[in-house]
Formats: C-alpha cells, structure tokens, sequence
C-alpha cells in the first residue's frame, strides 16, 4: 500500500508552477543529493525522508521545510 507523501505533494506543486511534468536529470540527483533510487523511494513515501534530504528538497521545490517532515 502506497501512501501520499509530503515529497509527492512538493513535487505536483513544482508541476504546477512550472506547469509541465518535472524529469529529474544527473543535474537534480547532484544538486540534492539524492539518487534516483533513494528519490523514488521518497515521493513513493517507501522510506522516511532524512534532514539533509528533506532541506534540499524544500530549496529546490520552494517549499518550506517543514511541510516536508
């Protein structure tokens, strides 16, 4: 069972701002931190999001940090 996660809910607000479907490249992974598999796993809501993660998430995203903890 899948739940919503903050990250996902982040990621369709991006979407919307941008207004196109967000594809994370080599550039996003680097910049955050983050891999593709750990990403996935974040937005899928599979693992619990770490501090480091989740602050550079929130400057990417523009969102605050805690709305993703």
């Amino acid at each position: 069972m899948q739940r919503n996660s903050s990250i996902s809910e982040a990621l369709r607000s991006y979407e919307d701002r941008i207004k196109g479907k967000f594809k994370p490249d080599r550039r996003f992974y680097g910049s955050v931190g983050i891999n593709q598999k750990r990403f996935g796993q974040l937005v899928r809501g599979e693992k619990p999001i770490m501090g480091f993660e989740a602050r550079n998430l929130s400057q990417f995203f523009g969102v605050s940090l805690e709305s993703l903890i």
